[in-house]
């Protein structure tokens, strides 16, 4: 998406509202880790989602966007659905309850790193060397922080369903794409996030009728409100509005920095523990998935060979 001009007084208010994007979601990942010790995890998606697919919608209308679909898309739609939201969020929250709230922010941003190996693979799209380069310090960064050179190596199980996780959504990624020709964000998000609260909710409402919501102490309903309303209605908008400015590219930019605030915020909220090999495990991760975006278009073979060529050109 090309960029809209923007002035210098404008381009800073632009990087405060997506400065604020980043906080609401590192800090949902903090809030709902917390709010699952205390609730069953698959009642609290439940719960979510009984609100989160209505307000959905209810944006998409007030925005004016069209909720309509063509039926030779339904199917690619439902896979959409399962794929972004009903199987995803079983491995996405019972990962987070079994894991840390920054190794699951962290694990959760590698999709654009899955996705690129997915569309390679496939033949789909070119991938130049320059993104690939990224990807493998990312992969190099995820081997420290799970303690592979300090003789701390083991996959937590948490960990493990957190890139199953990623790897679902991925394929939401590869699969939404195909719509998005017919369908504004927007809209494909109301219609397949509606569709993944109809598997979501009658697979997690037995845990949520057995849970016990009667000592659930007021913070978490306070958490429960804000994964509500906060990483989606009142985020969306204004991440939607950093793409038309600075556009699509140097926007995704912003999303390295979720784990980091995750990490940052866990320390005082969950009394975290970060290792020093996790921290730079991490930092090495977040750098490479920068590098895999801003080096996207350039092929390392062939800036080596101009950097090798003779000066009298």
């Amino acid at each position: 998406m090309t960029a809209a001009p923007i002035r210098t007084s404008h381009r800073s208010l632009v990087y405060l509202g997506l400065g604020y994007v980043v906080l609401v979601w590192g800090l949902n990942t903090v809030a709902v880790k917390h709010a699952v010790a205390d609730i069953n995890p698959l009642a609290f998606t439940a719960m979510r989602f009984f609100l989160m697919a209505p307000l959905t919608i209810v944006l998409a209308l007030l925005r004016r966007e069209p909720l309509r679909f063509q039926r030779a898309d339904l199917p690619l739609l439902i896979a959409c659905g399962a794929c972004g939201y009903g199987l995803n969020q079983y491995f996405w929250v019972l990962g987070l309850s079994k894991t840390t709230a920054f190794a699951s922010s962290l694990l959760s941003s590698l999709t654009p790193i899955i996705t690129l190996t997915i569309v390679a693979l496939m033949g789909h799209e070119r991938v130049r060397s320059g993104r690939w380069l990224g990807a493998g310090l990312a992969l190099l960064g995820i081997a420290i922080f799970e303690g592979a050179f300090a003789g701390a190596f083991s996959i937590r199980l948490g960990d493990a369903l957190t890139l199953v996780s990623a790897l679902i959504f991925a394929t939401y990624n590869i699969l939404s794409a195909r719509l998005l020709d017919r369908h504004s964000p927007l809209s494909l998000l109301a219609i397949t996030m509606s569709i993944g609260a109809c598997m979501i909710i009658p697979g997690m409402l037995p845990s949520l009728l057995r849970a016990d919501l009667s000592h659930v102490p007021a913070v978490d309903w306070w958490i429960y409100a804000y994964s509500v309303i906060f990483p989606i209605v009142l985020t969306y908008p204004v991440w939607s509005y950093g793409i038309t400015r600075l556009g699509a590219g140097r926007t995704s930019l912003f999303q390295f920095f979720v784990p980091i605030v995750a990490g940052i915020l866990s320390i005082p909220l969950l009394h975290a523990q970060i290792t020093r090999y996790e921290l730079i495990g991490a930092l090495l991760c977040i750098a490479g998935m920068g590098i895999a975006q801003l080096l996207g278009g350039f092929s390392l073979t062939a800036l080596w060979a101009q950097r090798t060529l003779p000066m009298e050109r």
